[in-house]
């Protein structure tokens, strides 16, 4: 029994009793991606991005993002608006012979390069300490494209509780055990997204749903609060 419907609404209640949670950052971005393209600023989207981000954890003291205005993001927008389509991405039929799974690992690679390529010394950082971590990568494609779930450290100690190998880092073979994972039990999926949509009018991606499972798995193993810091 996975229980993946209390799971996940259990952790969508923050969001409900408190209309301004930081966890909704994620929402206000996603959907402002998710407009059609000639209608997306993207030095609005920029700043979006930026503060999704900085909620989610991604602009403490040891990124080298906080030394950076928002439009260090453009041309990784710019890139990112290049594959819109990955946000209707049909996980039901996903597999390694999609093109799609070759365009998330595609754009990843791009976005992975781009910043160390570009952004000179930093304060108390040299530029080899310019990196970008599984954890920022995946959290800027969940929050503009939701297309993969951010492979936090909470995420991760979620596969683990499931024994979906490997969970240590983010790869193609990894996402493929997580998408095998929502086939197996899409019906759950599929009825909590439609739940939420019913709350709240906006349809959350799958992948969204997963992220939100898989990190909720991790607290509730060990009676944390459900707070997503890193």
């Amino acid at each position: 029994m996975h229980n993946i419907e209390n799971n996940i609404m259990n952790f969508f209640q923050q969001l409900i009793s408190d209309k301004n949670h930081r966890y909704k950052s994620w929402e206000h971005c996603f959907l402002y991606f998710s407009q059609d393209i000639d209608k997306i600023d993207k030095e609005i989207a920029c700043l979006h991005l930026s503060f999704y981000l900085a909620s989610w954890g991604m602009y403490r003291g040891s990124s080298f993002l906080l030394w950076q205005d928002y439009l260090i993001h453009h041309k990784v927008v710019e890139e990112i608006l290049k594959y819109k389509h990955l946000q209707n991405i049909d996980f039901n039929y996903f597999n390694a012979e999609d093109k799609n799974f070759e365009d998330i690992f595609k754009l990843s690679e791009f976005i992975e390069n781009w910043y160390p390529d570009n952004i000179k010394d930093i304060p108390e950082k040299p530029k080899k300490g310019i990196n970008v971590t599984d954890t920022l990568l995946t959290k800027i494609l969940l929050g503009t494209l939701g297309c993969i779930p951010a492979y936090d450290r909470f995420f991760k100690d979620g596969l683990k509780t499931k024994n979906i190998q490997p969970y240590t880092k983010l790869s193609g073979k990894s996402f493929l055990e997580v998408v095998k994972f929502y086939q197996e039990n899409k019906n759950d999926f599929l009825k909590v997204q439609k739940s939420i949509e019913e709350k709240v009018g906006v349809k959350y991606p799958i992948m969204k749903l997963v992220d939100m499972y898989f990190f909720t798995l991790s607290f509730t193993s060990s009676n944390k609060s459900l707070e997503r810091n890193i």
